[in-house]
């Protein structure tokens, strides 16, 4: 195959588009990339935006050795696409997606087997686990590449704790491969998943600090504004105070997301801290999300973007809303993972060690890109 330079960026660009809206992936999640011949292929760059990637971002890399030209870095998993094109004559797309319940079954140490004929049909009769490495490392990709070359039959690979890889003749059999994944992934979740217990859903306050107002949202409709430095009564210690405490002892928190969905709950009533399942649980929430009550929110939130609160779900907090909700979105996958890892009798959580290695590489690359 030979594809012309700017055709297989554009299609690139449109395709990390595509992500988004699907939901397949969020902010600067996951990759893409596309065969331009049998040396080299283009693919999305390290840590931008989907929705503002111009062609001039997207880099060209050498299959071979990973080589590229100029100042932009690409992504950091480079090296699962190359291994997908080198073993794989025959696919020239390769998308590598954080989605849901793909995500979900990667917490679980197998393969998984595809019992419908139709699933069977696009991703054979089982999708590989690859081994489990760091994100961006020799291990990653060598566990992937281990997984391609012997399962010839399937055109999807899950990465353990990370997400999957779906490869393509073009784009969009690769957007068919990932979408019929994450269908079977929800088949054989479902049918061991328990019930999920019927646990009443709170009142959920989230806030934004505006200079130094704080300002309340309840999604019963009820809004409420009172000064980020007022003092407020300890004996009747309620919301206010609890996001209060929050952006004092936080001053990089300008917001606070509230969630209690279905999940969030039963995972929340069932464990004692949520350990990391999941490699982006671990880089964007902190190595743990630990229960508190109100009065010690703040201070479970050392080093963490997320805390449970004893009967209130999840406070999910970042630099603006849409960092909060982006911590939300990888709390509540994660929280799914433990559930259905409950369900399968196993709790493959990813080493401490290695937590705490992501977090750190995440927060002081994060910080750095936000700065510049």
């Amino acid at each position: 195959m030979e594809m012309d330079l700017m055709q297989a960026k554009l299609a690139v660009i449109e395709a990390g588009k595509k992500l988004v809206e699907t939901g397949l992936i969020a902010r600067t999640w996951g990759n893409v990339s596309c065969r331009i011949n049998d040396k080299e292929f283009v693919i999305t760059p390290s840590g931008r935006s989907y929705e503002s990637l111009t062609p001039d971002e997207i880099v060209t890399v050498k299959i071979e050795d990973l080589s590229y030209e100029g100042e932009i870095k690409p992504s950091s998993e480079k090296g699962v696409h190359a291994a997908a094109y080198r073993l794989r004559p025959e696919v020239n797309f390769v998308i590598h997606t954080h989605q849901v319940n793909a995500s979900v079954v990667s917490a679980l140490g197998q393969d998984m087997p595809v019992d419908s004929a139709m699933h069977a049909s696009v991703l054979g009769s089982k999708v590989p686990l690859a081994a489990y490495g760091l994100p961006g490392t020799k291990k990653l990709k060598m566990g992937v590449a281990t997984a391609i070359e012997q399962n010839p039959a399937s055109k999807a690979v899950i990465m353990a704790h990370h997400g999957a890889v779906c490869m393509g003749a073009d784009s969009n059999e690769a957007f068919f491969v990932a979408q019929t994944l994450e269908d079977a992934c929800h088949v054989f979740i479902i049918k061991k998943h328990n019930e999920l217990k019927k646990i009443k859903k709170p009142i959920c306050y989230s806030s934004v600090r505006k200079d130094d107002r704080l300002l309340i949202s309840g999604d019963d409709g009820s809004d409420f504004e009172t000064p980020v430095s007022k003092e407020l009564d300890r004996r009747d210690f309620g919301v206010a105070a609890m996001h209060r405490d929050i952006y004092l002892a936080r001053p990089e928190i300008n917001a606070i997301l509230n969630a209690a969905t279905p999940d969030i709950l039963a995972a929340q009533d069932k464990c004692r801290k949520l350990r990391p399942l999941l490699d982006d649980f671990a880089q964007i929430a902190g190595v743990n999300v630990k229960k508190a009550k109100k009065e010690k929110a703040a201070k479970a939130l050392n080093g963490r973007n997320a805390v449970f609160v004893k009967g209130g779900g999840v406070l999910c907090c970042g630099t603006d809303m849409y960092e909060a909700n982006a911590i939300r979105m990888v709390v509540e996958k994660n929280c799914q993972a433990y559930l259905a890892a409950c369900s399968f009798g196993v709790t493959n959580y990813i080493n401490t060690l290695e937590s705490f290695l992501m977090r750190f590489v995440y927060v002081k690359k994060y910080s750095k890109q936000k700065n510049q």
